[in-house]
């Protein structure tokens, strides 16, 4: 027996296939997120993203390890005690700086995800309609791409710029601030005032709200709330300090 396929099947079939990474990945930064995490929350898939995501992590830390490097050395030599410490104790530390930055690259993504997922199923729990700890995790991966797209742009900058300027580099409005500004409490609160990651948050709200059948304002207003509290911590309970690490 024939079946008959009717071009108004074909476009069905084709509407309703999962995108591919990188469709997603266009899809959430310029391409209509809101259709895009429907798709991400209808069949989850993470291999792809986090091998490009931390990928790309790894590959900007051993690109910026030269200018780690020398900035670690040139603090080292600024301390008041530079002159009697062995050249041992500096390579030490330069190796031991250099490794935490390599596995910072792989970790802090890593971490930084974990946490906002079980955040996301801790509100879930209370509100909206449930969702799996894996659908939470999918949305905090692609919500990350504009916090990558920062990280990109940060170490452009600090890779074309001298070693010495590597703290005073940001993508938050602390770049405006003067160089003797760098450490006190204004600076410390703008450092949190990143386009980029409200960008983010803006996403992970989004994504959040569809995930759970919930209105978007419920979930801004969490996530919001969870931001601002992490903005006054690290503004008034992270010590200052003027030395350049």
């Amino acid at each position: 027996m024939e079946t008959n396929i009717t071009p108004e099947d074909l476009t069905n079939e084709i509407n309703t296939k999962p995108l591919n990474l990188w469709q997603r990945i266009a899809g959430i930064l310029w391409g209509g997120p809101r259709k895009t995490f429907e798709d991400i929350i209808a069949a989850p898939k993470l291999t792809g993203i986090i091998i490009l995501l931390l990928g790309i992590s790894l590959i900007l830390a051993v690109l910026m390890l030269p200018k780690i490097k020398e900035f670690t050395i040139a603090t080292l030599q600024s301390m008041p005690n530079a002159a009697g410490m062995p050249a041992s104790a500096v390579n030490a530390a330069v190796t031991t700086t250099m490794i935490a930055v390599l596995v910072g690259s792989i970790a802090t993504p890593l971490i930084t995800w974990l946490i906002l997922a079980a955040l996301l199923s801790l509100f879930n729990s209370f509100s909206g309609e449930k969702t799996s700890f894996k659908t939470f995790f999918n949305i905090c991966v692609y919500s990350y791409l504009p916090v990558m797209i920062a990280s990109i742009v940060k170490s452009g900058l600090i890779m074309s710029s001298p070693a010495r300027n590597m703290r005073d580099i940001s993508t938050s409005l602390a770049l405006f601030l003067p160089v003797d500004k760098i450490g006190d409490r204004l600076y410390m609160f703008l450092l949190q005032i990143d386009p980029f990651l409200i960008w983010s948050l803006v996403l992970l709200a989004l994504g959040s709200s569809l995930a759970m059948k919930v209105a978007f304002k419920k979930t801004a207003v969490y996530i919001g709330a969870l931001w601002i509290l992490y903005v006054l911590a690290m503004t008034f309970l992270v010590p200052l300090s003027k030395s350049p690490l």
